[in-house]
């Protein structure tokens, strides 16, 4: 007699997609327990915030994102303080990672309207905007954003700027959790602000300012100063004006609030950064002709460039035996 072939059982052949349908709803499962607790999350920090003293509106609050992202929709987030600062955004949307809750992105949608008593209020737009802050072992946390290709008018008056691209990190120092550290990266900025025309195709910087526990209200730079706080600049880049500008050093406050400190600097074509001071205004029109006539004679004397400090005292900076700038008080 001939043994006949075992026949396997078609229904043995469902198991694989049964199991992955049960993985499936599982993490869909999952996925909308998470979801649910951000968007909770989210109100409750609207709540303390409110409670703190901020004036928050909003409309319809909502989750998605599945099943990459944990994702909250706020549209129309409005945000005030009553020392005169506001934000708004048509929409704002909030990510997470479903395997990684310590990290939160933050993403404006649509034009953004930043308002200060100071500076007026602007309208955004930007190709790509990215903030996020995220938990480190280290540092404790660490604060990240990215923008490309931003566009801000000013509703007062027309004054305008473009942004090519930005991108800096903030976080405490891993070797001293009182000491912030900033990394920034800019590219191709341009700005017409009160009929003056400004520019800068790339700046860069890594700075720390230390001490930072003694910033707290109600008077925090004299509590900083008394710290013994100081901005140590590891190195700063910039290309402004036509000007470029190599900077190292570190600064503190006198006993007037006044920068004071020594800064390591290399500059080519100085005439260029002496014209920017004086459009800024740290230095008069007069000022800034004798600044830029006087940094170009050390500059020929130096092969074209000048190497030298630039002191900060008295509320004043000055390089060369040239004044370059009117200090302000730090209040």
């Amino acid at each position: 007699m001939t043994d006949q072939p075992t026949r396997v059982s078609r229904r043995w052949l469902y198991i694989p997609f049964i199991v992955a349908g049960l993985v499936l709803l599982g993490y869909f499962l999952l996925w909308r327990a998470g979801a649910a607790q951000m968007k909770k999350a989210t109100e409750v920090w609207i709540e303390d915030q409110r409670a703190a003293g901020l004036e928050i509106s909003h409309d319809a609050i909502r989750a998605g994102g599945f099943p990459f992202f944990l994702r909250v929709f706020i549209e129309a987030p409005d945000i005030a303080s009553p020392d005169g600062w506001r934000w708004r955004a048509g929409e704002l949307i909030m990510d997470a990672l479903p395997y990684d809750l310590n990290r939160l992105i933050f993403s404006p949608q649509g034009e953004q309207t930043i308002y200060t008593e100071r500076l007026g209020e602007w309208r955004i737009t930007a190709g790509d905007l990215r903030a996020s802050i995220a938990n480190d072992k280290q540092r404790q946390w660490v604060f990240s954003m990215t923008v490309g290709e931003a566009h801000s008018v000013r509703t007062a008056d027309g004054a305008e700027t473009r942004l090519e691209s930005l991108i800096f990190d903030l976080a405490p120092s891993a070797e001293d959790l009182t000491t912030l550290t900033l990394n920034l990266a800019a590219k191709g900025f341009a700005a017409r602000i009160a009929g003056e025309d400004y520019s800068a195709a790339d700046f860069q910087t890594l700075m720390a300012i230390s001490q930072t526990q003694a910033l707290a209200p109600p008077d925090p730079v004299p509590a900083w100063r008394a710290a013994g706080g100081e901005l140590t600049i590891a190195r700063l880049y910039a290309d402004v004006e036509q000007t470029k500008l190599a900077l190292s050093g570190a600064l503190h406050l006198d006993r007037y609030a006044y920068p004071e400190g020594a800064l390591n600097a290399e500059i080519s074509n100085p005439a260029g950064l002496a014209r920017l001071l004086g459009k800024t205004g740290a230095l008069s029109p007069a000022e800034a002709e004798a600044a830029a006539a006087g940094l170009t004679l050390a500059a020929i004397a130096g092969g074209g460039k000048i190497a030298a400090p630039i002191d900060f005292k008295n509320g004043a900076a000055e390089i060369a035996g040239v004044k370059i700038a009117d200090l302000p008080s730090i209040q």
